[in-house]
Order: C-alpha cells, then structure tokens, then sequence
C-alpha cells in the first residue's frame, strides 16, 4: 500500500467527540479531543484559571492500533466555561505542524469519578496533557466551528 492510501485509512472506532473530564478527577484542567470520519478534527485544553487553547487537525491511523495527529492550526488565550471552551481573548495563534503518532486502545471501563462504564480511548502519548478520554458522542455536529474546510 504507497504512503497516499496509508494516510487516508482511519479506525471508526476513533471517531467521535472525546472528553478527559471523567479521568481528570482532582484535575484543575480538562482536555477534548474530537476525531471526524472524514479525518479532520480538533482538540482543546482549559483550566480552572481561565486558561484555554484549542488547536485544528487531521489524522490518520498509518497502522493497526496507531493514530497520528497533524496540527494544521492553534490558539491560545483566555477561554469561557464550556465543554469545550470557547476563546474569548486570544493571545496567540497561527500555523501549528506538531505531529503526535501514539498507540491507543479503545475499551470500555469505569473512569475513577464515575460510577458508570463508558467507552475510553487511552493513548500512550498525551493529547492536551491527557491519556484517557471518555467518548461523549459517537456523531459530531458537521457545523462545528473547528471544522477545517
């Protein structure tokens, strides 16, 4: 399979709208991470300080049980509540050509604050400073503003 094909290939398993909360018990901060079928997506970061990034994407799975990031865009600034957060000032933003290529695992478990099972994505390299998240929507609203078009 040439490098072209490879980097279009996605695990559905993936997709979907992704929260650390339920893992970030005693956490002052809280991550998102949202993976698209069409293999865009976004992830954000805040903390209690009012602190917040978020940061556009594409990903891919270039094999079994890899995911692989590549930023395309971020910013940071001060952020309002929310899940996730909507900048209110920002302080910086631009280009971004981070790549992170992880190892993650798609199980069900029950996260330390919850008392329910969910289903969890553990990562082995962090995303917005998390290895767990907690899946909060299978479908993600086409419309969202992260949207890379």
């Amino acid at each position: 399979m040439n490098a072209e094909i490879m980097l279009r290939v996605r695990d559905e398993n993936l997709v979907g709208l992704w929260d650390s909360g339920p893992y970030d018990y005693g956490s002052m901060e809280s991550s998102w991470l949202c993976l698209r079928g069409d293999g865009t997506g976004w992830t954000a970061w805040a903390n209690a300080a009012g602190g917040a990034s978020v940061s556009q994407l594409t990903w891919s799975c270039p094999h079994q049980g890899t995911v692989e990031l590549r930023y395309r865009w971020t910013a940071s600034g001060s952020g309002s509540p929310g899940t996730p957060p909507v900048l209110v000032e920002i302080d910086e933003d631009g280009p971004d050509h981070t790549l992170v290529r992880t190892r993650f695992a798609v199980r069900i478990d029950t996260p330390p604050s919850g008392e329910s099972p969910v289903t969890s994505l553990h990562l082995d390299e962090s995303i917005e400073f998390s290895h767990r998240f907690a899946l909060l929507a299978r479908e993600v609203d086409p419309t969202d503003p992260l949207t890379i078009r």
